[in-house]
């Protein structure tokens, strides 16, 4: 396989100003695309510091790929020190030129080389497009020890779209007898946990699955993602999916699986409600509107999705949904009876063919005995139906936000599949 190593460069990553949110995609598209990720390194934006960990880097990588550092600022200092390091001057690039001003276009501005220097740029250098910013990617192959090294904006965005429209077809070109595709199965659980399944339930599943190649086991928000990888082509995937199928759905574990595959449970109920020309609506509480952000992030939603409310307050329950005060005060805004109110509610608010409710204690307090931080109820309405479910999640106050709003997107999908013949 090949080998590759990321160097992140910038001040404001590690001095903690910025998040770095390319390390981790780039673990994830490299084991798609069949290559080993080997190092992560993260430095400061100076010529020394770029120059010892492209030492190493190099050493232990047919690949580098660097992030930051290429913009028009004073700090910016890759595009010298990959220079310096493969002893190429710097010289005035009409071609590099060129990519820069359709780069200006695109954002509907006039390049004015005399404030950047784009297009001073490494002799002998690749410089590629970049599709979503300004700066052109750098990229230079050493023939003699067959290493590549390419360097792309820090802007999560420009980095992803560059790695994967423009990196990697040169990494293909430059690496053609070596590049080969890697495949996954994926198995997405809900209802229990590692221990459960790997020593409990199915004691030797893990053996059974490492047949077919690596096998991993990965939390989710609502449960745990079983991940089968391997080498080959598409025909022996296909024939490895089918029976780790076979194999999953002979098992213990098979009432546990809501998904063969990787899909984004946003994108399922989407998809699910087009196909059927179903719509539905969301009543959210504890969620604070998450629910409906997330069915709003997709396009084509509105055609689906009718709106959404969020009842913070019992008044507003009361006054938004119609959830009898009797009911909040009997049972209380965390119950099994108020969800169930509010799913009728949403579906009777805004005419829909079923409705998904929420309301929970996200944390830290609020807590009690019989109602813990991370419980939350998920109520559901149709036509024909309604109800309620309670669930515990770990985690801090973000990380169960998450995890009760997409079980709630999972919930409304179990209730359309159920409902819809």
């Amino acid at each position: 396989m090949l080998k590759v190593s990321m160097i992140v460069i910038g001040d404001e990553i590690l001095n903690g100003r910025t998040s770095d949110l390319n390390g981790g995609w780039l673990a994830q598209y490299l084991f798609k695309m069949g290559m080993e990720f080997k190092a992560l390194r993260f430095i400061h934006d100076d010529a020394d510091e770029i120059n010892k960990a492209l030492i190493v880097s190099l050493e232990e990588s047919d690949i580098v790929i660097t992030s930051g550092g290429i913009g028009p600022t004073v700090d910016d200092k890759t595009k010298k020190s990959l220079a310096d390091y493969f002893q190429k001057n710097i010289i005035e690039r009409p071609d590099v030129a060129l990519i820069v001003t359709e780069n200006y276009k695109r954002f509907g501005r006039p390049w004015a080389p005399e404030q950047n220097h784009y297009h001073f740029f490494p002799e002998d250098f690749i410089a590629t497009n970049n599709p979503l910013g300004l700066a052109p990617g750098i990229v230079y192959f050493e023939a003699k020890n067959q290493k590549l090294v390419m360097s792309a904006p820090g802007v999560p965005r420009e980095f992803h779209e560059m790695v994967t429209s423009e990196f990697l077809p040169l990494i293909k070109q430059f690496f053609q007898n070596r590049f080969q595709e890697n495949f996954q199965t994926v198995i997405r659980t809900k209802g229990i946990s590692e221990e459960k399944i790997f020593f409990e339930l199915c004691p030797t599943l893990w053996s059974e699955l490492e047949i077919f190649g690596k096998v991993s086991s990965l939390p989710h928000t609502i449960g745990i993602d079983i991940v089968i990888g391997y080498n080959g082509n598409l025909n022996e995937h296909l024939i490895k999916l089918e029976k780790i199928h076979q194999l999953i759905k002979s098992s213990a574990l098979a009432v546990h699986v809501w998904q063969y595959g990787n899909r984004a449970i946003n994108e399922m109920v989407l998809n699910y409600a087009l196909e059927n020309q179903k719509t539905f609506s969301f009543a959210e509480s504890c969620t604070g509107g998450l629910v409906a952000s997330k069915m709003t992030d997709l396009s084509g939603s509105s055609a689906v999705f009718k709106g959404g409310v969020v009842t913070y307050s019992n008044d507003a329950k009361v006054e938004l949904l119609g959830v009898d005060s009797k009911t909040l005060e009997k049972f209380g805004a965390v119950s099994i009876e108020v969800a169930q109110e509010m799913a009728r509610g949403a579906l009777s608010k805004f005419n829909t063919d079923f409705a998904v409710s929420l309301t929970g204690i996200a944390g830290p307090t609020g807590g009690s005995e019989l109602k813990p931080t991370g419980t939350v109820v998920i109520g559901f309405a149709s036509k024909h139906s309604s109800g309620a479910r309670v669930y515990l999640f770990p985690g801090d106050r973000i990380r169960r936000k998450e995890r009760f709003s997409d079980m709630a997107l999972l919930q409304l999908l179990d209730l359309m599949m159920s409902e819809i013949k």
